[in-house]
């Protein structure tokens, strides 16, 4: 199996960091590595799928 790599610094462990960008509405949460800090990936900060599923349930539609 292939291991993650920081293609900044070559590091290997990643976190999740909350991030609010600045002039945004809206948190994001991004993907980086630990030792540098480079972003690799950008998730938004609601997990969206679930939401969407908790008003179906609550409609009573799923």
């Amino acid at each position: 199996m292939a291991v993650s790599t920081c293609i900044k610094c070559g590091n290997h462990t990643f976190e999740m960091v909350e991030v609010s960008p600045q002039e945004s509405k809206f948190k994001l949460n991004f993907i980086q590595c630990v030792s540098c800090g480079g972003v690799v990936g950008v998730q938004d900060f609601y997990n969206i799928g679930n939401f969407v599923k908790n008003i179906a349930d609550k409609l009573g539609i799923s």
